[in-house]
């Protein structure tokens, strides 16, 4: 009968010695797959101790397993006479020929070679089967001894068993070689592509020894420089084409070459020569390259094209520069057009308060009358103007803070009221019950600004015997709405989007108004840089409800404020004495202030025209009070004030500051430097005479520089 009917007859049992459960489940479903049936043990003695009860067909063991090992399991069953004839495959590596003798040693009929495929598992487990049918008639031969590794060694297993072994080793090999070629196949084809992708990067990348010379150049950086590689290969790295044109350039390479070997990650910006001679800034790295003890072997040369970028860099660099020279030049020319606009009115205005405080004829005063409205239009207009620069170029200054809004609705109402007065126009009084309590976030000199020009609005745009209310409600977002309510003519709607226009006025030349046309475009300016917002409802004919919504805030600590008496600008002598130095160029002011200290009798005014001549005067004369003007012809009056500060004989001269410059940053940075006030050009001739008595009185007292 042959092999193969006798297998067809006979039920194949077969055990497995696995101690991983991983690799047992997927041997046991492999064999079950082909009708095997199929015993596990998890090591060599319980493995011997299930072939010694079930006498299985075939024994597939590991190699390496806790307790018993599968060589110990192989001499143990070829030991044991009742299950001497069971074949016995080991599933190992065989990264040895150690291995084979192992097998031989302890009887193995035949190798699995880890890792295995179904197919090879298959044919090894039919192969073993079959021959072991055949061996059944084979006799044992004699025992044959071997010398190997230095070794002496006694195989006594017969000759079909050593020749089955010796066979499946070298099926083994095969299969190895076979996996071997198939690996060096797929290294190659990935060489290949790696190879492919470096050569079309665009990017400058190379291979170097440790001593710096290039042995290998990606396609992109030879044609960086219309190279062929013998053109490169084999030159140090600095001697190659794209660096030896600059002894600087070399010098660089030579240095980053030493930092490598110590082993370092080299990266700067470098130019490197292109094809024409052409210039480029590369994005320049060297790596080391370390072998198993931690020798630099070599090292990677790359680098990326980085001019455009660098060209950009530059460019936005000099766009800041160029957009911070801009914007010096806008505080310069807010700083320069304050000064220069309202110098001029300083005289206008000034000189006309002090005309309005003679004894003047009914006709005369109704003549200065005019000229300080129309001085303070062209005032308000600068004022417009100016803030508007200030917003559009970041440079409006903003303290916010919780502002009770009632009490800046009662302000502003109080101011124009009397205007209303004049036109029969009434307030509503519920303003402060619906306005009581809250308060919103805002600067309060700027709110007051906005509600000053929404009410005024609602009074000069309002018909005869109308009416106006403010109304306050809480809105989403934690945000409050003052309302200002007319009862005015309305505004058509396709005009209602040119309110906010900077000197938009609708309908000027039908309404003898005044107005600058500013008002509505600086409110709306300054709501949304506090925060918020301002928009308008119109309805033809019925009036008009603008709006401005700030955040709600919570009600800070309640502090009672000085309140300060403003003095009578016509009065001829408050019966203070003293020197006042006034540090001014322009003549009409200088005039104005000796007219103004006229009206102090026991005030003696010195004058200066230039900085350092005021500074003389000031050591000379030891004045009671400095007033000082910043714009000078020979220094800034910021240099005077330091001066004063840092000469013993002056450090304690009370110093004013009297400028056309309104920029609320100035007037932080004088008075931090030490000034005691800060008053604006044109100046209002009461708040001038104030500070004067308060400081020839002794009132006020000099503590130096401080903040503010």
């Amino acid at each position: 009968m042959s092999a193969n009917r006798q297998l067809v007859d006979q039920r194949v049992d077969i055990l497995i010695a696995e101690d991983s459960p991983t690799q047992a489940q997927r041997l046991q479903h492999i064999l079950q797959q082909q009708g095997y049936g199929v015993t596990h043990a998890a090591n060599g003695r319980l493995a011997l101790d299930a072939a010694r009860q079930r006498k299985p067909t075939l024994i597939i063991s590991d190699v390496v397993m806790p307790e018993m090992d599968g060589y110990e399991l192989c001499r143990q069953v070829k030991a044991d006479a009742t299950l001497s004839e069971i074949p016995v495959i080991l599933v190992t590596t065989l990264s040895d020929p150690g291995d084979v003798i192992l097998g031989l040693k302890c009887g193995a009929d035949n190798f699995i070679l880890k890792p295995y495929d179904e197919r090879y598992l298959i044919s090894r487990v039919q192969f073993v089967l079959m021959n072991g049918v055949m061996r059944q008639t084979e006799q044992g031969g004699l025992a044959v001894e071997i010398f190997f590794n230095g070794q002496r060694h006694i195989i006594t297993a017969d000759r079909l068993q050593i020749l089955n072994l010796l066979l499946s080793t070298y099926d083994a090999a095969i299969q190895r070689n076979k996996e071997l070629s198939r690996v060096q196949e797929e290294l190659r084809e990935s060489g290949q592509r790696l190879r492919g992708i470096v050569d079309n990067v665009a990017a400058f990348v190379g291979e170097m020894t440790a001593d710096g010379v290039l042995v290998d150049a990606n396609r992109s950086a030879l044609e960086m420089g219309g190279l062929q590689g013998q053109d490169v290969i084999g030159k140090r790295l600095e001697e190659t084409w794209w660096f030896s044109y600059s002894p600087a350039v070399q010098a660089q390479i030579r240095e980053d070459i030493e930092r490598a070997l110590r082993g370092e990650v080299v990266r700067h910006d470098l130019d490197v020569r292109m094809t024409g001679d052409a210039i480029i800034t590369i994005d320049f790295m060297l790596v080391p390259v370390r072998d198993a003890e931690g020798r630099v072997v070599k090292l990677i040369p790359s680098g990326v094209d980085i001019t455009e970028r660098k060209a950009a860099e530059q460019a936005l660099a000099a766009a800041k520069r160029e957009a911070e020279r801009a914007n010096r030049a806008k505080s310069d020319f807010l700083s320069r057009m304050s000064h220069d606009l309202r110098t001029p009115l300083n005289a206008i205005l000034g000189f006309a308060q002090l005309l309005e405080t003679d004894g003047l004829k009914a006709e005369q005063h109704d003549s200065v009358r005019h000229i300080l409205k129309g001085g303070a239009h062209l005032l308000e207009l600068i004022n417009e103007v100016l803030d508007l620069a200030r917003i559009e170029s970041g440079h409006l200054s903003l303290s916010p803070e919780p502002v009770a809004i009632a009490d800046i609705v009662q302000h502003v109402v109080a101011l124009v009221r009397p205007l209303a007065a004049q036109r029969g126009i009434t307030f509503d009084d519920d303003a402060v019950m619906a306005c009581d309590n809250r308060h919103v976030l805002a600067d309060r000199q700027r709110l007051n600004q906005i509600l000053m020009n929404l009410l005024s609005n609602a009074v000069k745009y309002n018909r005869d015997g109308g009416r106006v209310r403010v109304t306050c409600e809480d809105v989403p977002d934690g945000r409050i709405r003052i309302k200002v309510i007319d009862t005015g003519a309305g505004i058509p709607p396709e005009k209602v989007k040119l309110l906010f226009q900077p000197f938009e006025r609708l309908s000027a030349d039908q309404t003898t108004v005044e107005g600058t046309g500013l008002g509505l475009a600086l409110s709306k300016a300054l709501a949304e840089a506090m925060g918020g917002t301002l928009g308008v409802e119109s309805e033809v004919d019925r009036g008009s409800t603008f709006w401005v919504e700030l955040a709600r805030a919570e009600a800070p600590a309640e502090t009672e404020a000085p309140v300060r008496a403003r003095p009578d600008a016509s009065a001829r002598d408050a019966g203070v004495t003293g020197t006042v130095l006034y540090i001014e160029d322009n003549i009409s002011n200088r005039r104005l202030m000796e007219r103004l200290l006229a009206r102090r009798p026991g005030v003696r005014l010195i004058a200066a025209p230039e900085g350092q001549a005021g500074l003389d005067l000031a050591r000379a004369e030891r004045p009671d009070l400095i007033l000082l003007d910043l714009h000078l012809p020979d220094m800034s009056g910021d240099d005077v004030l330091r001066r004063l500060w840092a000469d013993p004989h002056t450090r304690t001269i009370p110093v004013a500051v009297l400028s056309a410059d309104a920029t609320p940053a100035q007037t932080k940075r004088l008075l931090a430097a030490g000034a005691i006030a800060y008053l604006t050009k044109p100046l209002d001739i009461g708040q001038v005479l104030q500070l004067l008595d308060e400081q020839l009185a002794g009132t006020s007292s000099v503590d130096g520089p401080h903040g503010v």
